[in-house]
């Protein structure tokens, strides 16, 4: 059956996960559904062959409710017919989601064309009869076959047409029918909206259950064909495009709750704000979004109406008189409900307001006596003059808005040469197609030229379509976004560091333009970010043209520079030999450090220059310090130095000081909790024996933090707490002590002592008669443990602040890698300890596979280590199985399929429930299986389930006998 697959994000990708493995030929289309819409955002679906190679990419558009279908993928030829595993890509906005499939090596047959009449006929047959049965009536078709593919079509789609109910769509298969279903809706949301006649409804209604008719008979290509169609015609109902708005997220309406409760001076009633409260403290914000965001809209029109009300003219005292009648009144509101009624007035003010503010622009436009402005100006007095006269005799609001027209036509006159000459400007500078500058400045000599308003607003508008025929030719942003990040990761691999600046530019203007999406810009940064994008869209295929003819002279000009590097360091070590030759391992470490830079050049050769760039500049740190190491202290060390050496030098004096530490405030209190921190110091050495340094230092954090938990010496008598004030980096000690008469004041004395139990700082102050007493002095801020001895009278009690150390060492992938490889190799040896019983460490075969992977992690061989983790799986699986006289279990595993097998020894010969228990390789319990043997006490158990890469164990608890055994899932 198949399942939906989610993205982990609120507006997420789904998809028809129905991608077992194909056979070569086998044609795919992948269904899902978009939970979000983006405006003007296309999906973009990618496969990616087992080579790396793109096999197929194309760009949907999903239906208003959000719901896509690809064209069919032929899984064969010479990229897409490769045999492995294939990996889906699906882009949607911001949003990603990825699959697998796998292609075999079997070949798909198609059926001929006989067969499919045959399956057509039986077809017709079984949905006439289950249409009869459903509408108890005679079957509505004749009993006679037909060998006309056509006709056995028509037929099927009538009988569809005629007699469709839902309860019918479960007869289809249920790899299309959700796609089908989604279809229908669509067509019938359009029908109830008159979007669309009954007779278009009715055409695009055979057109999908022509698709069910030949995906039914096989013919798997025309019937995705055929529904992509009726997809393409139910989208092209209505073209044009609305803006989605995004629903807030629950923490989004909360905050803004918060924010309304917090509002003074507005016109919301201490009713309307009691209502607020109480959505907030119910937490039923989400139910009430749409009136709360019209409530903010509101509120806010209002804030607006209050600052503009302090102008002093007449036109904006007809708005004051409005708003200071219509003000009390919304104050006077009882509910939410109520306030947003008069959302309409409150805009209509608003309105008001804002073109009033436009009228000001004008004015100063117009009265202005810049050179510059001075030909518009006279070009737009007579209008200016006769808008003026008809305002002076406005007696209400409804005049303003009525004036709304004229005064929108003069600021885009009063725009549009500063519109046309800044992209004329920013197009020149970036080298945008020269036709495109030609014609805009066309239109700047005509604004000038222009002899009436009428005119200009003709430019405005020539001006307004070039802009959208330069949206409508260039890429959508998020095939822009794929095309840059593609080429991004081209130039670093290739080290092309100048078109590597041009693809980060463009990049920027893409994640500005997202930006701005979502926003409310001028039109002037619209028409700016248009023209950029316009570069980026144009200079995308010359940059992808230059990183693909990436010639030998350039390749040999980069690579050159990081040899000549590399070479310079290899004299180093050389050069170095003379003088260190005899200091303990130095031999060693420059043999391994010469492996590095023929590593360098072997990445040279592979063509990886970036990765070859940013070796040498490491090899060169690690050179710096691993020499200054032995200069400083030649035999400090006697294994000698190298960089992960000085990194566990460094990391072991951090034990060390914990180990001091411990000895020199240890209590009996601590004794109980002693086993634990021996524990998790022995982790502790050996993840820095083994180099897995990332570990490590979480590890030395979690001691640090477990000591100052539990190294403390208590006292009944003394109760205190210590806190760190950040803002004023003040350590705070407050307590209390006790008292056997509340008569004076004590003196109390606090001394702090660092790890190694030399005193930091102390002090002294006294309590209360009640014995309460509160401090506070400037903190150490140095990381690490420090011990707060507080002593009253005779009693001492400490407590430790816990200063934790922020590591700064930055790890590489090939650090991650190997941390990776040392977390599976714990997991793996904790697994075997906890699940062989004596086996384990009896047989000498771990040891030796232990010490290996031991010695390459220490060493940093990561094949070496894989290779030794892989040997350590098959000698789990095949010498750690626990068996008994009385029960055995066996496990197999293989494409996704678990067969369990096995007996138990009985003494009476009747049926039991037995439960085997599945646990992967970190300890977890993934699946608990019951079953029943037989009389004679055998059982067999087939479970399809998938299960992650690892080693698993299967363990049977029958009376008082456990048995195992292991498998591993490749």
């Amino acid at each position: 059956m198949p399942v939906y697959a989610s993205a982990q994000t609120p507006d997420r990708i789904s998809i028809l996960d129905n991608f077992g493995t194909f056979e070569k030929g086998e044609p795919l289309f992948i269904f899902g559904e978009v939970a979000s819409l983006d405006d003007d955002s296309f999906l973009i679906m990618q496969i990616i062959n087992p080579q790396g190679d793109l096999c197929q990419i194309q760009q949907l558009m999903p239906l208003p409710n959000g719901v896509f279908i690809t064209d069919t993928i032929p899984l064969d030829g010479r990229i897409c017919g490769i045999p492995g595993e294939y990996e889906i890509k699906l882009f949607y906005g911001d949003y990603t989601k990825s699959t697998t499939f796998s292609l075999s090596t079997d070949t798909f047959s198609e059926i001929n064309s006989d067969q499919r009449i045959d399956l057509a006929n039986h077809l017709v047959s079984n949905h006439a009869k289950t249409i009869s049965d459903t509408f108890e009536i005679a079957s509505p078709i004749s009993n006679q076959t037909s060998s006309s593919l056509n006709d056995l079509e028509t037929s099927y789609v009538d009988l569809w047409d005629e007699f469709f109910v839902e309860e019918l769509l479960i007869e289809i298969d249920p790899m299309i029918r959700p796609a089908v279903s989604s279809s229908l809706d669509s067509v019938i949301q359009l029908l109830d909206e008159d979007e669309i006649s009954f007779d278009v409804a009715k055409s695009i209604d055979r057109v999908i259950f022509a698709s069910v008719f030949y995906y039914e008979i096989g013919d798997r290509t025309k019937a995705v064909q055929l529904l992509t169609d009726a997809f393409v015609d139910i989208r092209n109902v209505n073209p044009e495009k609305t803006t989605n708005q995004r629903t807030p997220t629950f923490d989004e309406l909360e905050e803004t709750l918060l924010n309304l409760m917090k509002k003074s001076d507005t016109v919301m009633s201490k009713s309307v704000k009691s209502e607020v409260a109480f959505i907030f403290a119910r937490g039923t914000a989400p139910v009430y979004s749409t009136e709360i965001t019209e409530l903010i809209d509101v509120l806010s029109k209002s804030r607006y109406l209050d600052v503009i009300s302090r102008k002093q003219t007449d036109l904006y005292r007809l708005v004051q008189n409005d708003w200071d009648t219509l003000k009390p009144s919304l104050q006077a509101k009882e509910s939410i409900d109520e306030l947003i009624e008069s959302k309409t007035r409150v805009s209509d003010l608003h309105s008001a307001a804002l073109l009033l503010r436009e009228l000001d622009s004008v004015e100063r436009f117009i009265s202005s006596e810049s050179e510059e402005n001075s030909e518009l100006a006279n070009l737009l007095q007579p209008n200016w003059s006769e808008l003026e006269s008809d305002l002076v005799l406005a007696s209400s609001v409804s005049d303003i808005l009525e004036a709304e027209s004229e005064i929108y036509q003069m600021t885009q006159v009063i725009d549009i040469s500063s519109r046309i000459s800044k992209s004329v400007e920013i197009s020149q500078s970036t080298g945008v197609d020269s036709r495109l500058i030609s014609d805009w400045e066309d239109l700047l000599e005509r604004v000038d030229e222009a002899s009436s308003v009428e005119e200009i607003l003709e430019i405005v508008s020539e001006f307004d379509q070039s802009m959208t025929e330069l949206r409508e030719k260039r890429n959508p942003l998020v095939v822009l976004e794929f095309q840059y990040q593609s080429m991004k990761q081209k130039a670093e691999l290739q080290a092309d560091y100048q078109n590597l600046f041009l693809i980060n530019n463009a990049l920027r203007i893409i994640e500005t333009a997202k930006d701005m999406e979502s926003g409310n810009p001028s039109i002037t940064r619209i028409d700016r970010i248009e023209v950029l994008l316009t570069w980026a869209s144009e200079k995308a295929p010359v940059i992808k043209s230059d990183l693909d003819s990436y010639n030998k002279d350039a390749f040999k000009i980069r690579a050159s520079d990081i040899l000549q590097r590399a070479k310079s360091i290899e004299n180093l070590v050389e050069l170095s030999m003379t003088k260190n030759r005899f200091l303990p391992n130095y031999v060693e470490f420059t043999e391994t450090f010469n492996e590095k830079i023929d590593r360098v050049r072997d990445l040279v050769i592979q063509n990886d220059l970036e990765q070859a760039d940013i070796l040498v500049r490491e090899l060169f740190e690690e050179w710096q310090l691993v020499s200054d190491a032995y200069t400083n202290d030649p035999y400090g060390s006697d294994v000698g130095y190298t960089a992960d050496e000085l990194k566990r030098i460094e990391l072991r004096k951090k034990l060390d000081t914990f180990s001091g530490m411990v000895n020199t405030f240890y209590n009996s209190e601590f004794s109980s909790h002693a086993n634990e921190y021996h524990q998790m110091m022995a982790d502790a050495d050996e993840l820095i024996e083994i180099a897995n340094f990332i570990d490590a230092e979480t590890k030395i954090t979690e001691i640090g933090s477990y000591l100052s938990e539990y190294l403390t010496l208590s006292n009944p008598s003394i109760i205190y707490d210590i806190s760190y004030d950040l803002e004023k980096e003040l350590w705070i000690i407050q307590g209390a002590t006790e008292k056997s008469a509340f008569d004076k004041r004590e003196n109390l004395y606090v001394t702090i002592y660092n790890m190694d139990g030399t005193t930091h700082s102390s002090l002294e102050f006294t309590d209360t008669r009640q014995g309460n007493f509160y401090t506070q002095w400037e903190a150490p801020a140095d990381p690490g443990l420090y011990v707060v001895l507080l002593q009253y009278k005779a009693s001492k009690a400490t407590q430790i602040v816990h200063v934790e150390e922020k590591f700064s060492t930055t790890y590489d992938k090939s650090d991650l890698d190997m941390t990776d490889l040392a977390r599976e190799f714990n997991e793996l040896e904790s697994f075997a300890e906890k699940f062989s019983g004596e086996s384990f460490n009896s047989n000498p075969r771990f040891a030796s596979v232990i010490n290996e992977i031991k010695s390459g992690l220490a060493n940093r061989d990561a094949e070496n280590v894989d290779d030794n983790l892989e040997e350590l799986k098959i000698i789990i699986e095949r010498y750690l199985p626990v068996r008994s006289r009385s029960a055995v279990v066996e496990a197999h595993y293989e494409d996704d399929t678990l067969v369990l097998s096995g007996a138990v020894q009985k003494t009476l010969a009747f049926r039991e429930d037995l439960f085997v228990d599945i646990y992967d390789q970190r300890g977890d319990r993934v699946e608990e299986i019951a079953l029943k043997d037989n009389s004679s006490g055998l059982f067999t158990e087939v479970i399809s389930t998938p299960f992650e890469s690892g080693v698993y164990v299967a363990q049977l608890e029958y009376h008082d006998v456990v048995v195992t055994d292991f498998f591993n899932v490749r």
